[in-house]
């Protein structure tokens, strides 16, 4: 799939813009840049655009999404101003096939719940779209269930911070991961911790590369000469 050179990380923000906000992917959009976002499911099962599993570097609250209906997360203002944790379905309305979309699936829903709830919101969506995670099992249900959708494996091997998600994050960076179970159509790898020899992996898998996150124009050059496309912040 073809994202074009550079893919906008969690839309096109900074200056009072929110990440995954409306106002982002509409700038995004106007620009003609493909946008990166990430999905999670609310208490009552609703897909919602937002980052982490909790409100408090976003929105200044220390409680997990997850544990709130939509109707509650939309008292919550991003980042101090009007914008709001938008519905995935309201995001899919506003690209309307415009850019392509590239949605991280989070982990922490039991599997297949998520899955199953994007699908059948993409179900009527003519744009362009992939999927990709952390998580090899998301892959694997995609592989299983809906293997026309393009899928792509993430691969990190900075530190998170807790020793969980460290271990899924090491094991979801193997090779024999990504050739017997995800079997992905595109790696897509952190600039701060990618090598030449996972280049090649992917060159030998038959996978695109795709590489992230590149905030200044160096690193955006440099990041070109190897990635079919850079998923970008411009500051």
């Amino acid at each position: 799939m073809d994202f074009g050179k550079y893919i906008a990380h969690r839309g096109l923000h900074g200056g009072g813009i929110p990440e995954n906000s409306m106002a982002a992917f509409e700038k995004a959009i106007a620009k003609g840049l493909a946008i990166e976002l990430d999905i999670r499911m609310t208490k009552d099962c609703r897909l919602v655009v937002f980052h982490d599993a909790d409100l408090l570097r976003m929105c200044g609250t220390d409680i997990k999404l997850s544990e709130l209906e939509y109707s509650q997360l939309a008292a919550f203002p991003l980042s101090d101003c009007e914008e709001k944790i938008p519905l995935f379905s309201d995001v899919l309305k506003l690209v309307d096939s415009r850019v392509p979309l590239l949605i991280e699936i989070k982990r922490g829903s039991p599997y297949g719940t998520v899955e199953k709830r994007l699908m059948k919101l993409l179900k009527g969506y003519n744009g362009e779209y992939a999927v990709q995670s952390f998580d090899p099992m998301i892959l694997l249900w995609f592989r299983l269930h809906a293997p026309k959708v393009c899928r792509g494996q993430l691969v990190t091997g900075h530190p998170s911070g807790s020793k969980k998600e460290d271990l899924l994050e090491r094991l979801s960076s193997t090779k024999p991961v990504w050739k017997y179970i995800t079997k992905p159509d595109f790696l897509s790898f952190d600039l701060r911790t990618i090598e030449m020899e996972d280049i090649y992996t992917a060159q030998e898998l038959g996978a695109d590369v795709l590489s992230w996150t590149a905030d200044t124009p160096e690193l955006r050059r440099t990041a070109r000469a190897f990635s079919r496309s850079v998923i970008s912040e411009w500051k």
